[in-house]
């Protein structure tokens, strides 16, 4: 079966005064319709620009490059931007980090939904005004018909958040990009939004790539999940690969710094990964995270890192082959992500 949307080998560079920044650095993955794919890591890893990238909105002076970025059979990277722009809102929608900046405050929400889809599907101001309250009232904002007359500044962070859904969701996208929808809101907000998702995606057959670096909403939501650091995917696999048989260094250190209830005790140390993410400035040889890893060897610094293949469809970069993970660690983990 042919994947909704193929990357392969995907690079964003990006010219400054003192170098090129390189934020990401060939990287692939593939996702099939009504697929979740997570990409998670760390702050500044590329996720954030990954996400732009397939949506054709990096700055001007950002420059990227793909052996293949292909949407439903289409070459991204060879549409004209008239031919992106019907696109883009249209069958890929994104649903951006902080829905404040992202919504505009100088237009009422209900000219805002309804813009998307007079653009794109054309029909009455009447037809677009239902759609538009249709899909408030799906995601759960009551009193839908008053809200199109509100402006962004009136609305709470999880009622924004509801509207900038509704609003990827007015033309029926085939996959939708969310981009660190919950990091702004409450843990109870947070919880009902990821469900809301959740169901729309079943409901509606969408495809979706989750932009995250919560480990616990990866492992409720996710199919597969593609680990990001320094600006390449180091391991990927089904979310039970990825959490069960955490395979490259980078990973398992993600996951050791989850408190595990009962384990634990009030007063400890949490865990952590020492060191600092390198510069992303220039060329960068060999393994990006050998500056933080106990097991990095002279040869982790340069030269080619493979890609080792562990099971259908779970891989990860590494010289080292890795251990395997012991059932009762893994089930304790897993309780914990479950928890958090």
């Amino acid at each position: 079966m042919t994947a909704l949307l193929e990357v392969t080998d995907l690079r964003v560079s990006i010219p400054l005064e003192d170098g090129v920044l390189n934020p990401v650095r060939g990287i692939s993955f593939k996702v099939d319709k009504g697929e979740t794919l997570c990409i998670v890591g760390e702050s500044g890893c590329g996720k954030s620009l990954t996400s732009l990238s397939l949506m054709r909105l990096l700055p001007t002076r950002a420059r990227t490059s793909a052996g293949a970025l292909r949407f439903a059979g289409k070459d991204l990277l060879a549409l004209s931007e008239r031919e992106m722009n019907a696109l883009r809102g249209d069958r890929m929608a994104m649903i951006f980090q902080e829905p404040m900046t992202s919504l505009n405050p100088a237009y009422t929400i209900g000219n805002q939904l309804a813009e998307v889809y007079l653009r794109h599907r054309g029909g009455t101001a009447r037809a677009a005004h239902e759609r538009a309250i249709h899909l408030l009232e799906r995601v759960g904002v009551t009193g839908a018909a008053e809200r199109l007359r509100q402006y962004p500044h009136q609305l709470s962070g999880g009622l924004r958040q509801r509207v900038m859904i509704a609003m990827a969701l007015m033309c029926e996208p085939r996959l939708i990009i969310a981009d660190e929808p919950t990091t702004a809101l409450d843990v109870t907000v947070q919880a009902q939004i990821l469900r809301l998702l959740k169901e729309l995606q079943r409901e509606m057959g969408m495809a979706m790539i989750l932009i995250t670096h919560d480990l616990g909403v990866v492992a409720r939501v996710a199919d597969r999940v593609a680990v990001m650091y320094a600006g390449q995917i180091v391991e990927s696999g089904t979310a039970r690969q990825v959490f069960a048989e955490p395979s490259h260094p980078y990973t398992r250190g993600l996951l050791q710094c989850i408190p595990i209830p009962g384990q634990v005790q009030p007063g400890q140390r949490l865990g952590a990964i020492p060191g600092v993410v390198p510069s992303l400035t220039g060329e960068l040889a060999g393994c990006a995270f050998a500056n933080r890893c106990e097991l990095a060897q002279a040869e982790c610094r340069g030269g080619a890192i493979p890609d080792r293949v562990k099971a259908p469809l779970h891989q990860y970069r590494c010289r080292f082959e890795a251990p395997r993970r012991a059932p009762q660690a893994s089930a304790s983990r897993d309780s914990a992500l479950a928890a958090h």
